[in-house]
């Protein structure tokens, strides 16, 4: 599995600005990859790493930075988002 890392430095978290680009990011990526895997089965091919498992990778991706956010920003980023 892979591993995702943060660093943080003396309890810095993300406020509403660096969350807005995380969320933006994440949305990105998520839509290129779903884009990607459909655009493969239209092709009839396999991609070498499934949606499922980038999914789970997404997921696990969106609770560290969860976890790192003040609760502030990340009220702000469920609501908008």
């Amino acid at each position: 599995m892979m591993r995702v890392d943060l660093i943080i430095r003396d309890n810095m978290k993300f406020n509403i600005q660096d969350r807005i680009v995380l969320d933006e990011m994440v949305d990105t990526f998520t839509a290129e990859m779903n884009k990607t895997h459909d655009d493969a089965e239209l092709m009839d091919k396999r991609p070498i790493i499934t949606r499922e498992y980038w999914m789970q990778m997404i997921k696990e991706v969106q609770r560290k930075i969860d976890d790192f956010t003040t609760k502030k920003a990340l009220s702000h980023s469920k609501r908008y988002r």
